[in-house]
C-alpha cells in the first residue's frame, strides 16, 4: 500500500491593482467573469448582495465567494457591480448580469491561500487572490 501526491494546477493567482478599495471589488468581479467565460442567454438579472465581515480582506473574500454561490445556484454570470455602501467590515452592492447556459471554467472558491489586500503608499490598492478552479 502506498500513496503519492501529484502536481495540480487547479488554481489561478489573481493580482489586482485599483485606485480605491471599492474598485478592487469591481475589478475582481470582472476578472472572475473573464476566467469563467460564461455562455450567456437572453435573460438579465439583478441581485442585491450584503456582506458583513471582520476586516477588509475577509469582506472581499466573503463577498466574492457569495457571488460564486449565487451564480452557481441561479445559473447566472455577473458582469457589472455597483457598490452602494462600503466600509471596512460591510458592503452593500448590486450585481447585474445574465442567465447562463454554462461556463467554460468553474471557479469553485476564492481561497485564503496567499490572499492579501493593502493600500500602497502611492494612493492605490492591491489585492492578491487565488481562485480554486
Amino acid at each position: 500500500m502506498s500513496y503519492r501526491f501529484g502536481e495540480h494546477t487547479a488554481d489561478i493567482r489573481l493580482e489586482i491593482t485599483a485606485e480605491s478599495f471599492q474598485e478592487i471589488f469591481i475589478e475582481a468581479v470582472r476578472a472572475m467573469n473573464a476566467v469563467m467565460k460564461p455562455a450567456v442567454s437572453d435573460g438579465t438579472v439583478e441581485r442585491e448582495v450584503t456582506i458583513e465581515a471582520s476586516d477588509r480582506l475577509s469582506l472581499l473574500v466573503d463577498f466574492l465567494n457569495e457571488l460564486l454561490s449565487l451564480a452557481g445556484l441561479h445559473h447566472e454570470a455577473y458582469e457589472t457591480l455597483e457598490i452602494g455602501n462600503i466600509g471596512e467590515t460591510h458592503v452593500d452592492a448590486f450585481v447585474k448580469g445574465r442567465k447562463t447556459r454554462g461556463m467554460e471554467a468553474e471557479i469553485k472558491a476564492v481561497t485564503w491561500h496567499e490572499a492579501s489586500l493593502f493600500e500602497t503608499g502611492e494612493g492605490t490598492w492591491r489585492a492578491t487572490l487565488v481562485l480554486d478552479i
